[in-house]
């Protein structure tokens, strides 16, 4: 059982919070999480900058930080190659979006700011799951499952310097809306 609750806090982007949930349900069941209770908080940049300040210790706003609120079941963990990494967790935690960062990044992949949004969303909610991006393999990992979570979505990832060649990963099953997409 997923239970998704959504906090608007900013006014840069109109959110569609229909379908940040079902991408959120969606990454979920795709990484085959057991339950999960996750709070999505969509922000400004002064407040993520606050919130980065004050946690993490980083004086600057970020388009995203994950908090997970529960420990990982140790012995349930798949290990560092496998996809899915969050196979039977139990996971508890809140992911923090910057829509402004996202409205402005958005610009340089030529993109909406929603599917920039989105893009964060699905990054917090793997590092929920229990993928990484503090070494070049993990980042490479990491980002080849968030492409693989878009395109499930029906979303088309932008192109960028960490693109890993086309089929590197095969995508995972999900249950798709009935246009065929997350969105």
């Amino acid at each position: 059982m997923y239970e998704i609750e959504v906090t608007d806090r900013q006014s840069q982007t109109a959110l569609d919070v229909d379908s940040l949930i079902q991408v959120t349900k969606h990454l979920l069941s795709a990484e085959q999480v057991k339950s999960a209770k996750i709070s999505l908080v969509f922000v400004d940049d002064p407040e993520i900058h606050q919130i980065n300040r004050d946690y993490l210790q980083h004086d600057y706003p970020t388009d995203v930080i994950s908090f997970l609120l529960n420990e990982r079941q140790v012995e349930n963990l798949p290990n560092s190659t496998e996809i899915p990494r969050g196979r039977n967790q139990v996971v508890e935690g809140e992911v923090v979006v910057s829509t402004e960062t996202a409205q402005r990044e958005s610009e340089n992949y030529n993109w909406s700011p929603e599917e920039e949004t989105v893009l964060y969303v699905i990054h917090g909610l793997l590092h929920l799951a229990g993928y990484d991006d503090l070494t070049d393999a993990e980042r490479t990992h990491m980002r080849r499952r968030e492409r693989d979570i878009m395109k499930l979505c029906g979303m088309e990832p932008p192109q960028s310097e960490m693109d890993e060649p086309p089929g590197e990963s095969p995508p995972t099953e999900l249950p798709l809306n009935q246009k065929g997409k997350c969105l």
